[in-house]
C-alpha cells in the first residue's frame, strides 16, 4: 500500500515538471496538422481545409492564458488546455456568448462551433501526439474532454442560414436582369462584369456550387457544357465517405443557355489566354477564376444592388443561389423530387429539405387552391 502511494507521488512530481513552450507548440501543432489531413482523406477542398487551418490557428492564438515560465508571462492557448474539464467549458461558453453579443449569424456561430467540436472530437478519438514516438496526450498533459455542447448552438442554425426568404421566380430573375443592365452598363471593365452575369445566371439555373463552377471547362476532352442534351456537367462534384470527387450532370436551361452562348461565342474569347486556357470562366489574368474570388464578385452585387433598392435576402451567397434552383425547380416538377436530387447531388431527402424555401406567394397559391377543392361549388344553379 505505501509502495503504491509512493509510486503516484513520484508521477505527479513528474508530471508537474514544467515542458519548455517551444515543445509544448510542436506537440499542439502536430495534433492539429494530423486533423487537418483528415479533410484531405475524405477529399475536402482545399479551401475547405485552408479555411479551418486558418481560424483554429486565429482561434487558439487569439486567447491568452498566463505562464510565469513565458517570457511574456502568457501565451496562446494549446489543444489539450482546450480540452481542459470544467475551465475548456467554460472558455467555450465565453467565446459562444461573445458571438452572440457581437452579432454574428446563427450559421456563423454554428460554422465556428462546429469547427471546434470537430476537432476535439478527433482528439478525443484519437489521443496520441504523433510523432516517432508517439505518446498519449493524458500522461503528459493531463485530463481532456469534450468542451463543446450541443446546448451551445444556435436553436436551428442550420434552417436560420438565410432567414427571411431567397430570390425565386420573378424575384430572381429580376436580380438577373439588374446585374445584366446595371451591372454592365455602369462597370468599366464590361468583361468582366459580363462574364460575372453569366457565373451568376448559371448558377442560379444549374443549382451547381461555387467551387464546381470555377472548375468548369470550355475546351479541349473534358469540356462540361452540352447545349445538345440540356445538360451542365461537373467533375468536381462533392463525393460521400472518402469516395472521391464525382461526375454530376444538372439540367441546362434554355435562359443559361442563351446566357452562356453569348458569354462563349463573344465575351470569353477576349480574355487572355482564353485559346490555351481550358477554364470556362478567366481571370483578366487570363487564369481560372478562385473560389474566394467569385464570393468577393457576389458580395460586392449584393451590395449594389441593396443599395438600388432591390429587396434582397439578408445574406445571399452562391450557396444562396442553389436554394433559388432547387426551389424554382421543385415548385415547377413537384413529382421530381428524385431528379432534383441527382442534379444536386444529394444523397437523401433531409439534405434536399434544408434547400427548398417557398416565398410567401407559393403558400398563399398552396392555400388557394386548397380553399376551392374543399368550398362547394355553389355557382350552378338548381334545375329543381
Amino acid at each position: 500500500m505505501n509502495r503504491s502511494h509512493l509510486t503516484l507521488v513520484r508521477q505527479l512530481d513528474a508530471v508537474s515538471t514544467p515542458i519548455p513552450f517551444l515543445e509544448m507548440l510542436d506537440d499542439h501543432h502536430t495534433i492539429l496538422e494530423s486533423y487537418l489531413d483528415t479533410h484531405t482523406t475524405r477529399n475536402h477542398s482545399d479551401n475547405t481545409i485552408e479555411w479551418e487551418r486558418i481560424f483554429l490557428n486565429s482561434w487558439f492564438e487569439g486567447i491568452l492564458v498566463s505562464d510565469d515560465n513565458h517570457l511574456d508571462g502568457e501565451r496562446q492557448l494549446l489543444v489539450w488546455e482546450a480540452m481542459e474539464p470544467v475551465l475548456g467549458r467554460e472558455r467555450i461558453k465565453e467565446f459562444a456568448k461573445g458571438l452572440i453579443t457581437s452579432e454574428f449569424s446563427p450559421r456563423t456561430v454554428n460554422k465556428y462551433l462546429g469547427t471546434l467540436r470537430r476537432l476535439f472530437d478527433y482528439v478525443l478519438e484519437f489521443p496520441y501526439i504523433p510523432g516517432r514516438g508517439v505518446q498519449r496526450i493524458v500522461s503528459k498533459y493531463g485530463r481532456i474532454e469534450q468542451p463543446v455542447s450541443r446546448y451551445d448552438y444556435p436553436v436551428h442554425a442550420a434552417d436560420q442560414e438565410e432567414e427571411g426568404f431567397v430570390l425565386t421566380g420573378a424575384r430572381l430573375y429580376e436580380f438577373y436582369n439588374f446585374v445584366r443592365t446595371t451591372c454592365i452598363a455602369g462597370n468599366q471593365k464590361k468583361l468582366t462584369a459580363s462574364r460575372n452575369y453569366a457565373m451568376i445566371v448559371l448558377a442560379g439555373e444549374s443549382g451547381l456550387r461555387a467551387d464546381e463552377i470555377c472548375h468548369l471547362d470550355a475546351l479541349g476532352p473534358h469540356r462540361d457544357l452540352f447545349y445538345e442534351h440540356n445538360r451542365v456537367q461537373t467533375r468536381y462534384g462533392k463525393g460521400t465517405n472518402g469516395s472521391g470527387k464525382r461526375v454530376r450532370k444538372t439540367i441546362f436551361t434554355e435562359r443559361a443557355q442563351e446566357v452562356m452562348r453569348i458569354y462563349e461565342e463573344q465575351v470569353r474569347p477576349a480574355f487572355r489566354n482564353a485559346k490555351t486556357n481550358v477554364a470556362l470562366f478567366l481571370t483578366e489574368e487570363g487564369n481560372r477564376i478562385t473560389y474566394s474570388a467569385m464570393w468577393d464578385i457576389l458580395d460586392r452585387i449584393v451590395k449594389i444592388a441593396r443599395k438600388a433598392g432591390l429587396e434582397m435576402p439578408p445574406n445571399l451567397t452562391w450557396h444562396s443561389l442553389r436554394k433559388s434552383f432547387a426551389t424554382n425547380y421543385i415548385e415547377e416538377h413537384p413529382g421530381s423530387v428524385w431528379q432534383l436530387m441527382e442534379y444536386m447531388g444529394h444523397q437523401n431527402l433531409s439534405t434536399l429539405h434544408r434547400y427548398i424555401a417557398h416565398g410567401r406567394e407559393y403558400y398563399e397559391r398552396a392555400l388557394n387552391t386548397m380553399v376551392r377543392e374543399l368550398t362547394p361549388d355553389t355557382t350552378v344553379s338548381e334545375e329543381h
